[in-house]
């Protein structure tokens, strides 16, 4: 009973680590996303200001 409970919790933790470590990757992937959208946007300004 002990072995199965041991195994049930290991199973546990490692899904909560996982999902832990998903959440931080695309909170990593949303913020440098933001960060080439606002690259962009802003190349374009200024190579619309640079055509008049």
């Amino acid at each position: 009973m002990a072995l199965l409970l041991a195994a049930v919790v290991g199973i546990l933790l490692t899904a909560l680590a996982g999902s832990a470590r998903i959440t931080q990757l695309r909170a990593t992937a949303r913020k440098h996303r933001r960060a080439d959208h606002r690259a962009v946007n802003a190349e374009a300004k200024d190579s619309s200001k640079a055509r008049r």
